[in-house]
């Protein structure tokens, strides 16, 4: 199952880049939903091969969680594999320079099932598509909205 979102954001390339692809960011937000993430390898910052493991409540199952930056081309693209239970997830994020202070960012979100019970939610996710989708895009363009308004403050103090 594929989920494709892209949003243009008024801030310059290598700003989006930064923040879409700030997994530490991610990890900080996994905790506060209840998902208990670790780093194993080390990396403090963003780089190839930076990876965590944990567990997360699914549809009230606790499920191991292991994710791993596979792909890092700054500032253009970020690929992180992540393995939910028996469903592997591959994220993508391109970002294209429409102009110097504007960028195209796309997300691209691949499901695969590797299981029964993964093939079963997959198949749930399917009948409620649109609305997945839906949250998807708004929680893009919310991130968008959030880190324009963080770049024009940078901007107004500099």
């Amino acid at each position: 199952m594929l989920f494709e979102t892209r949003e243009e954001v008024d801030v310059p390339r290598d700003y989006a880049f930064s923040h879409f692809a700030d997994f530490t960011r991610y990890e900080a937000t996994a905790r506060q939903y209840g998902a208990d993430i670790r780093r194993v390898n080390g990396f403090s910052d963003l780089a190839e091969g930076a990876s965590w493991r944990g567990s997360v409540v699914v549809r009230g199952k606790t499920r191991g969680v292991e994710a791993t930056v596979t792909r890092l081309d700054a500032p253009a693209h970020a690929h992180m594999d992540t393995v939910v239970g028996g469903m592997a997830v591959g994220v993508d994020l391109f970002f294209d320079e429409l102009a110097p202070e504007k960028t195209l960012v796309r997300v691209v979100a691949q499901l695969k099932a590797t299981t029964l019970a993964a093939r079963l939610i997959l198949q749930t996710a399917k009948l409620a598509r649109g609305r997945i989708q839906s949250k998807i895009d708004s929680r893009i363009v919310a991130l968008a909205n959030q880190y324009e308004d963080d770049y024009r403050r940078l901007k107004a103090r500099n």
